[in-house]
């Protein structure tokens, strides 16, 4: 693991910021090779910039709404819009850059030729992507982590949140590193890739699927039902819990649920 803070340009980041940007700059390249297989995207950079905040933006109100440790009302002396509109401004729940990402396209969009159900398509490669890339940066960071497991678990180091809750429970000392806890954010950001790497070459095909929109709600569906198992082993406390299922459990339900007319019809065309 790497220390909370990196220098990348010579800029002080936090190393899951660090990680964060460069994934982006990733998911701009393949949003770029994605949409060649479309009609052409005028103001490339400019849409790709918005569609990036806009998500980053979800990922955020998210966390602020489901999130343990914080709420939808900035704190005392923090105005709404540096609360809202500072992508830097709070912690992020990924599932917020998924869920919300048809949002981001319809505002990115506008103006090219490209359909809303196709623009769905050819972003997702690269949506995956820069979420594959956040979840390592949780990983290196040591935020996001599974149950104790001494058969399939790792240490994290002195000063990741996982000593830090470990440390305050009493369970290790000052100065030791964490017990084991299984890498869910590592498991995740390799899922996540897979299914970047599947979408990519899949919105490249000729007509891969006969209906736009479809490869976009498989990817979303193939998540749901991936992140709805495993958080059966998360272990961080900050994510939100109602009821027998966690936040994240109860979306996955959610959009499932809303994917599934799409991916019926085209199993059927």
């Amino acid at each position: 693991m790497y220390s909370h803070a990196v220098h990348l340009l010579g800029l002080p980041l936090s190393v899951w910021n660090a990680v964060f940007l460069i994934s982006s700059l990733s998911g701009c390249l393949i949003l770029r090779r994605s949409a060649d297989s479309g009609p052409t995207l005028g103001f490339f950079p400019l849409r790709c910039l918005v569609s990036l905040y806009l998500i980053v933006l979800g990922a955020q109100l998210f966390a602020y709404a489901f999130d343990v440790n914080t709420s939808l009302r900035p704190p005392n002396g923090i105005s709404y819009a540096a609360y809202y509109l500072n992508p830097l401004a709070g912690p992020k729940t990924l599932y917020g850059a998924v869920v919300l990402m048809p949002l981001a396209v319809a505002v990115a969009r506008v103006g090219s030729a490209m359909t809303f159900a196709r623009a769905l398509d050819v972003w997702t490669p690269a949506l995956f992507t820069v979420v594959a890339g956040a979840r390592l940066g949780c990983f290196l960071q040591g935020c996001c982590y599974g149950v104790r497991s001494n058969s399939f678990g790792i240490s994290f180091p002195v000063g990741s949140p996982v000593y830090y809750v470990q440390l305050h429970a009493k369970l290790i000392t000052e100065g030791s590193p964490s017990l084991p806890v299984v890498p869910v954010q590592a498991i995740e950001a390799a899922f996540l890739a897979i299914v970047a790497a599947v979408t990519f070459k899949l919105v490249r095909s000729p007509r891969p699927i006969t209906c736009d929109g479809a490869l976009f709600c498989a990817a979303m569906a193939a998540y749901s039902v991936f992140r709805f198992a495993i958080e059966f082993v998360r272990g961080d406390a900050e994510r939100g819990i109602y009821g027998p299922l966690s936040t994240s459990q109860w979306i996955a339900i959610i959009v499932l649920a809303a994917s599934a007319p799409v991916l019926t019809r085209t199993a059927r065309a």
